[in-house]
């Protein structure tokens, strides 16, 4: 990289890409907290903190990743949830599982991004007036 340029984060070209061309939500929170036995009530109450049940279509998700842990939960409003189903859900966490082992956590969250935003283009898209 060259001196003084910026980089941006794959996670936020990653939110940026996902959320175009659909109603849907997507929120990334990163945690370094070293002691968590719950990632998932984590995550469950930051989803009501940021007011995330509160989409028309109900088709919000948060990616909540503990980077220290290497612990994450993905919390979906019920819209999403009912449309992809629960083995998009498990097929989703055994590949960030991988992701997060294989690769620099930041390139697993976005990875996950893109394939959340894949399935709320999908089942979602842009109303288009």
């Amino acid at each position: 990289m060259a001196p003084g340029s910026v980089r941006t984060s794959p996670i936020l070209i990653a939110l940026a890409e996902a959320e175009s061309g659909s109603t849907g939500e997507i929120r990334v929170h990163l945690s370094r907290r070293w002691i968590e036995r719950d990632p998932f009530t984590r995550a469950t109450a930051l989803f009501r903190e940021f007011g995330m049940g509160k989409t028309a279509k109900r088709n919000a998700v948060l990616v909540y990743v503990n980077l220290r842990r290497r612990k994450f939960a993905l919390v979906a409003d019920e819209g999403i949830t009912e449309a992809v189903g629960a083995r998009f859900w498990e097929k989703l966490s055994r590949e960030l599982t991988v992701d997060l082992r294989s690769t620099h956590p930041e390139n697993a969250v976005a990875l996950t991004v893109r394939r959340i935003g894949e399935a709320l283009r999908k089942h979602f898209p842009e109303d288009v007036q």
